[in-house]
Order: structure tokens, then C-alpha cells, then sequence
């Protein structure tokens, strides 16, 4: 798995953590709940489509 790939999923993983810890305890860390479940799945959107990216590029080689 490419390395920026995994960066972005494990940032996601990490934020979607943050997130649920805080909706858990329920208070904020930093920032809204919500908002760290958004930047969540920016990350995951980001690898996907930096993922699907790279594969498309390989294929026309």
C-alpha cells in the first residue's frame, strides 16, 4: 500500500478516535465531535481517490 494512503487512513482512524472519545466523555477535544468526524472521512475520501489515482496511472503504462 503506498505510503500516502496509509497516512491518510491512519489519520482518519486517529480522528474518527478523537471524535467517539469525546461524544463518549462528552466533551470536546479542541473542536466539535462532528467536525472530527468530518475530517474522518475527508482523510478516508483523500486516499481513496489519491489510491484509484495511482492505480489509473499504472494501468496506462
Amino acid at each position: 500500500m503506498n505510503r500516502i494512503v496509509l497516512a491518510g487512513v491512519v489519520v482518519a482512524i486517529i480522528s474518527l478516535i478523537i471524535g467517539l472519545l469525546g461524544k463518549i466523555l462528552g466533551h470536546t477535544i479542541i473542536f466539535a465531535n462532528a467536525t472530527w468526524h468530518n475530517f474522518a472521512q475527508t482523510c478516508l475520501l483523500f486516499a481513496i481517490a489519491y489510491g484509484i489515482g495511482k492505480l489509473a496511472v499504472e494501468k496506462e503504462k
